[in-house]
């Protein structure tokens, strides 16, 4: 008897540790479970992540001490997110200034008027707008009802990119996310939320 009670014991202790692990593991993560329908299928974090980065033409200039990717997947599709964080807020909203300069999108004294020769881009008019994004400059999305963060958009590769640049009192992170789904308002209502969560 005593013996299936340590087995029962052991088996209970490995499962909770199991669990504390899991727990553990899963607050590292910046990214959050689920995001609309889509459920986080895998990230990765400081050196693979860094490495993703290091490749990318946009973000790879971001001044970096962290590096996070992830993805999530539902039955829409696929979406992927990278986030570079740095200490200082300053030098890597400068460095998000420069990137989206150089990319083509509006400049600070840009920002304050229209966003673009594409005007507003909600989800009611992306798609008309598509014809014009075969590797576009980005264009500011007015698709969250506060001011900050700005989103932008473009087209590349035929893909749809979104990034965007978040920070508070003490760090400042960029996020570029890729789609692989066609459908564009699916897209939009779950960047917005990956803007608010994450």
């Amino acid at each position: 008897m005593k013996k299936t009670h340590r087995a029962i014991a052991i088996v209970f202790i490995l499962v909770l540790a199991a669990s504390f692990l899991y727990l553990s593991d899963s607050r590292k993560s910046i990214f959050t479970e689920k995001v609309g329908d889509m459920t986080l299928s895998g990230y990765d974090a400081g050196d693979i992540a860094a490495q993703q980065i290091s490749k990318m033409s946009g973000i790879k200039d971001i001044p970096l001490e962290k590096a996070y990717s992830a993805v999530y997947r539902s039955n829409k599709g696929t979406m992927r997110i990278w986030a570079v964080e740095a200490p200082d807020h300053n030098a890597v909203g400068d460095a998000f200034n420069s990137m989206n300069s150089m990319l083509g999108g509006p400049s600070g004294n840009d920002e304050h008027g229209n966003s673009g020769n594409m005007g507003d881009m909600g989800s009611s008019n992306m798609d008309s707008n598509m014809d014009m994004m075969n590797l576009t400059k980005p264009v500011k999305l007015d698709i969250i009802e506060f001011e900050k963060p700005d989103v932008y958009v473009m087209k590349e590769n035929n893909e749809i990119n979104y990034y965007y640049f978040k920070m508070n009192y003490n760090r400042g992170r960029v996020y570029w996310i890729i789609f692989d789904s066609p459908d564009l308002d699916y897209q939009i209502s779950i960047v917005k939320q990956a803007v608010m969560e994450i």
